[in-house]
């Protein structure tokens, strides 16, 4: 471990006491995940709703159509835990996945790959620097847990588009804000 990352680790663990509760960084991780999954499945349950053109419109944005945003998001994710796992990333071609149904059965395994990735971890694995080349070739080099927090993030950001998107088409969506996964979760309200 460099001298930054020892740092960098010792005010994470500083500051991991909140209100008399010790978080660890998988149990965030796994929480974090919990939401994503949550938030993705609520999105792409609208757009199984959706007309194959609806599907397909090419809004002139981000990456185009829905279905081009949810099979990015997908493949993202899977390259990820491909880094991590010191493996070439590779991206998914989005015409191997024809509609919603073909991209919700493949994230099944992507999730529960990376549910399994999650589940290998330790405090101490999630703290050691891992190194990644990205498609450009530059390689970079950070905590594990600093580049695990990426896919959910990504998503997120994603998730802001197709909102967008479903609201251009006149189609209702749920909101996905992470107070909201909490809400649901406690049982103080559904979403």
């Amino acid at each position: 471990m460099n001298t930054a990352t020892a740092i960098i680790t010792a005010i994470v663990w500083s500051f991991r006491k909140v209100e008399g509760v010790m978080m660890e960084l998988k149990n965030y991780l796994e929480t974090l995940y919990d939401y994503n999954y949550w938030a993705n499945k609520r999105y792409l349950a609208v757009a199984e709703t959706l007309t194959e053109e609806q599907l397909f419109h090419k809004h002139g944005h981000s990456w185009d159509s829905i279905h081009a945003i949810f099979v990015h998001m997908m493949s993202s994710e899977r390259m990820w835990r491909q880094r991590w796992r010191g493996e070439t990333g590779e991206f998914l071609d989005a015409k191997d996945f024809p509609d919603v149904k073909s991209i919700r059965a493949y994230w099944v395994e992507v999730e529960k790959n990376m549910r399994g990735f999650i589940a290998e971890q330790t405090e101490q694995s999630l703290a050691r620097d891992v190194s990644y080349t990205n498609p450009k070739g530059e390689t970079f080099t950070l905590p594990l847990w600093q580049m695990m927090v990426q896919p959910p993030n990504h998503n997120t950001h994603h998730r802001g588009e197709l909102a967008a998107m479903f609201a251009l088409m006149n189609v209702p969506h749920p909101e996905e804000e992470m107070i909201q996964y909490f809400l649901n979760k406690s049982g103080q309200k559904r979403f």
